[in-house]
């Protein structure tokens, strides 16, 4: 479940977004400048609304009234920024093992799942500018998953996507969506 009550002002815009529901894909629609990329970094908790509230699931993420404002990395969302956010100087591998904790066999053992799954075998030694556009996604896939999140934002994440990766983009989403986890 997602429940959504926020509202931001900024220079000469106000952002007011309410929604709620219990479908495990919620698609947000609008122009260019409307708000959605915002919409999406307030529910990760990179931005803070003025006033409302976000819940995901049981959890409270925000609540202005009640003065809660969990942290970002505390929230358990997986996102997936419009040009990848990929850190250039770390490999595929590096990337996709950076927001996990644990040992160090339990990370590799899970970062070497997540190629596997993701299609990336082999590449793990290569940086991002050695990657094509579909393998940079497929690796910030890889790195929004690893660790569990409750809920996926996806920010245009067909965007810089050739109509073929698009496709395939697309039908990882239905696959990851038929497992049980919810993508915005």
């Amino acid at each position: 479940m997602v429940d959504i009550d926020i509202k931001k002002k900024m220079d000469g815009f106000s952002l007011e977004v309410a929604f709620r529901s219990e479908a495990g894909r919620i698609g947000l629609l609008g122009a260019s400048g409307c708000g959605k990329s915002m919409t999406l970094k307030s529910i990760a908790g990179i931005e803070t609304p003025g006033e409302g509230r976000i819940q995901i699931g049981d959890r409270c993420l925000f609540d202005s009234a009640k003065r809660i404002n969990i942290a970002p990395q505390k929230r358990n969302v997986g996102y997936l920024f419009q040009d990848y956010a990929l850190f250039p100087a770390m490999t595929v591998e590096q990337n996709i093992g950076i927001g996990i904790k644990g040992g160090r066999e339990e990370k590799l053992e899970r970062v070497r799942q997540m190629i596997k799954k993701f299609k990336l075998s082999g590449l793990e030694e290569r940086y991002p500018g050695e990657l094509s556009g579909g393998e940079k996604q497929r690796a910030a896939i890889g790195r929004a998953l690893i660790t569990r999140p409750q809920i996926i934002l996806a920010d245009e994440p067909t965007g810089a996507l050739d109509s073929r990766a698009s496709d395939n983009l697309l039908e990882l989403f239905g696959e990851i969506n038929r497992s049980g986890q919810t993508i915005l």
